[in-house]
């Protein structure tokens, strides 16, 4: 195995002009040098294409630059993005995102021992932009393995940002599913059905929270489980039945604590729908009710 191996970094932006420079300069830091920039932006409304390329230019680093003319899909633009790049890593990142200096160092240390991996993250920073803070994540728990059961029952098991993955691994899947609205999870499982997941127990990353940043809403989220069930739901390793009833409540809970019970209601109902023998289906439902008098 090549001991310095070339990594591309998959760049996507859509309206990031006053975070580019951030991303993009943690880049740049990156101690581990053997790296390509693969951009591309997703159509902005503002300068953040302009920003970003004259950023790249004066960079030193490698790299491609590309403009959509009208906004595509996350896993459509991955998808051009890998077509595009050469490296045998693939990290994926969004401009308003950004990297700890070693993160590509360590991460490819890694992978040098642990060839059989498919994909590996690290742990990393939640950066609260209203309130100018970050705090360390702390819902991560992991193990290695083959953990395509674990990671699509718990989700909140893995912190996304910063991924990188093996190229061999990502074009034996077929790249990523472009009919999924929810791309990332879903890369995640397949791959776990064929090659370990790893994890370091570091943070590495930074993943910027704020009303602009792509945090996505209950709703979309939601909708994107629906594709998963129909996905899934033939696989005999698990009951997705089950598993989306499990959503419906979590997601009605929340309303319950932003006091949206309306909306709680109709979630839990069809979680008991699809799980009427769900005890915890029931709880939420007596729970939301105490709160309704």
């Amino acid at each position: 195995m090549e001991r310095n191996p070339l990594v591309s970094i998959l760049l996507l932006s859509m309206n990031h002009e006053s975070y580019i420079e951030q991303c993009i300069q943690s880049i740049i830091n990156q101690t581990y040098k053997n790296i390509e920039i693969i951009y591309l932006d997703n159509a902005s409304r503002d300068n953040t294409f302009l920003v970003g390329k004259k950023l790249l230019e004066e960079s030193g680093i490698t790299f491609k630059t590309f403009l959509n003319s009208e906004p595509k899909s996350i896993s459509q633009n991955l998808n051009f993005l890998l077509y595009h790049s050469s490296g045998q890593y693939i990290s994926p990142l969004s401009t308003d995102d950004w990297f700890a200096p070693k993160n590509i160092e360590k991460k490819v240390n890694f992978y040098l021992n642990n060839p059989d991996t498919g994909a590996l993250f690290s742990n990393g920073w939640y950066y609260y932009e209203k309130e100018k803070k970050t705090i360390l994540n702390d819902s991560t728990t992991f193990k290695r393995g083959r953990l395509f059961k674990e990671i699509l029952m718990h989700p909140d098991c893995m912190f996304y940002v910063g991924v990188i993955y093996n190229r061999d691994i990502i074009e034996k899947l077929g790249k990523w599913d472009e009919n999924l609205i929810i791309e990332d999870l879903d890369m995640y499982i397949r791959i776990g059905l064929i090659a370990n997941i790893d994890f370091i127990d570091e943070p590495l990353v930074y993943y910027r929270r704020s009303s602009e940043s792509a945090s996505r809403s209950s709703r979309f989220m939601l909708d994107g489980f629906k594709q998963y069930y129909e996905k899934y739901k033939g696989e005999s390793w698990i009951n997705m039945k089950k598993w989306l009833a499990e959503r419906y409540r979590l997601f009605a809970a929340d309303c319950i604590d932003d006091r949206k019970k309306k909306e709680a209601a109709g979630l839990i109902l069809n979680a008991i729908k699809l799980n009427p023998f769900g005890l915890k289906n029931y709880r939420t439902m007596f729970y939301l009710m105490r709160q309704s008098f």
